[in-house]
């Protein structure tokens, strides 16, 4: 079951209906960027990456970079969510035998603020069920592992024989189990449903969402005005000559949500959900984003935008570009593992491989040799609750802990203002009798290893 097929959006026309009332925002943003900033996922609902991407394989070619290429809307809990055929209209048509094979999605009776496209449909039991775009949700009795869709399990994802808990033992390979028929893994990503010719949607990590792009990847924005007017928008025509309206053949036709202007300059011009789309010349490479700190008239083109804590910003970091941090400013950082036979990851874009399996068994004790006591846990509320790619770890000592994409997260005491990163790519290492005593989370490593800081790109 490694290809599994998309079933988020119903229709070109509600590609950015994700809208959520009242919810925490990633940090100050305008107006029109609220407006395309859709949250994806109510309190509750997670989205985790399919295969390598989920972390449990180590191989030298997974630490060269394991992009998240499929996503799944999963449970508090991160299980797979599934959607069924049978149900129609909003009601479970799933109980008694099945009920134990495809388990319902029981929703909390708080189920804090509401996010359109989501609800929540009676059981005949009473019971409360999640449902997306009208369709109950359910979780799969054979999965085991978080990551796993139709009882595949990312644990044996890699390729050629290597399997095992971290694709460090030779086997043959499982054979993939189909779903029953009629039975759909409810994807986040990819997006599968069509767009105007030169359109795409990427997941870029500085936005921390999804977003329009042009087909070679580079971000689209919209302009918080008439797009005849971005020159007086801008400030000044040195700042504007930076923005470029995303020109439209002459034989095009508005699509869904996306229309077509006539410009004073004679381009006839893309727009979508009734604003301009332009690139941004300060975007060198594919995913870039450096347009979001340009002005704050213009925002990414959003499909969706994922959950963050209110506690939560993006900031920017001088040397490392956007890091999660505090709403005070401090950085945040998590605790990773180094495999030195597998190369780890930091040649990679961004300077760390997400490992979420990884993560968790890392869990929220640092391991560490020395100054431990200058890293603090970042704490969550008592009630709070997951989404997106947050989630919440209770610590041994009772107290809850924002985790990130699988990641526990702290403060270090070293960083004294805003921006600073001195905790970064600091390292603990371990080797002998250390590598099993000391930091044994879970993960068979080959020693020597380590244990080190490194600050949370979103």
């Amino acid at each position: 079951m490694r290809k599994v097929s998309g079933f988020w959006l119903s229709s070109l026309g509600g590609i950015g209906a994700l809208v959520c009332a009242a919810m925490p925002a990633l940090a100050a943003s305008s107006g029109n960027r609220a407006e395309f900033a859709p949250l994806a996922t109510p309190l509750g609902i997670q989205i985790q990456p399919l295969g390598t991407a989920a972390g449990y394989t180590l191989s030298a070619e997974a630490a060269a970079g394991t992009p998240h290429v499929s996503v799944v809307f999963a449970n508090e809990k991160g299980m797979s969510l599934y959607t069924s055929d049978a149900d129609v209209d909003g009601k479970p048509m799933c109980v008694d035998e099945c009920a134990k094979t495809f388990i319902p999605a029981l929703a909390p009776a708080n189920t804090g603020p509401s996010v359109e496209g989501w609800s929540v449909v009676d059981r005949s039991d009473g019971s409360k069920q999640w449902a997306l775009r009208g369709k109950p949700l359910y979780t799969y009795v054979k999965d085991v592992d978080i990551g796993s869709v139709g009882g595949n399990s990312p644990k044996t994802w890699g390729r050629g024989e290597l399997v095992g808990p971290r694709g460090y033992l030779r086997g043959p390979m499982p054979k993939d189990q189909p779903l029953p028929d009629g039975w759909h893994a409810a994807m986040f990503f990819p997006v599968e449903k069509p767009l105007p010719p030169g359109f795409r949607v990427r997941q870029v990590e500085d936005v921390v969402g999804l977003v329009l792009t042009n087909q070679p990847g580079h971000t689209l924005y919209v302009l918080d005005g008439d797009v005849n007017k971005e020159k007086k928008i801008c400030g000044n025509m040195a700042a504007c000559v930076q923005w470029q309206p995303v020109a439209a053949p002459r034989v095009s036709a508005p699509y869904g949500d996306f229309g077509l202007v006539s410009r004073a300059d004679g381009i006839k011009q893309w727009t979508y959900k009734g604003k301009g789309l332009y690139t941004y010349a300060g975007d060198l490479v594919p995913m870039d984003a450096n347009g979001i700190d340009a002005h704050a008239a213009w925002s990414p083109a959003y499909i969706a935008r994922h959950f963050a804590p209110p506690n939560v910003k993006v900031s920017t970091s001088r040397k490392l570009g956007k890091v999660w941090a505090t709403a005070q400013g401090q950085t945040l950082y998590k605790r990773q593992g180094y495999i030195y036979q597998s190369g780890s990851g930091h040649a990679a874009r961004r300077g760390d491989t997400v490992r979420p399996a990884v993560g968790r068994d890392i869990g929220t004790n640092p391991r560490c040799r020395k100054e431990c006591d200058m890293w603090h846990p970042f704490l969550a509320p008592a009630n709070a609750q997951a989404s997106g790619y947050w989630d919440v770890a209770t610590r041994a000592d009772g107290q809850k802990q924002w985790v990130y994409q699988g990641y526990a997260l702290w403060t270090y005491d070293g960083d004294k203002v805003p921006g600073d990163i001195n905790g970064n790519d600091t390292f603990d290492f371990f080797v002998g009798q250390d590598n099993k005593t000391v930091i044994d989370p879970g993960i068979p490593y080959d020693w020597p290893t380590s244990l080190y800081w490194i600050v949370s790109f979103p």
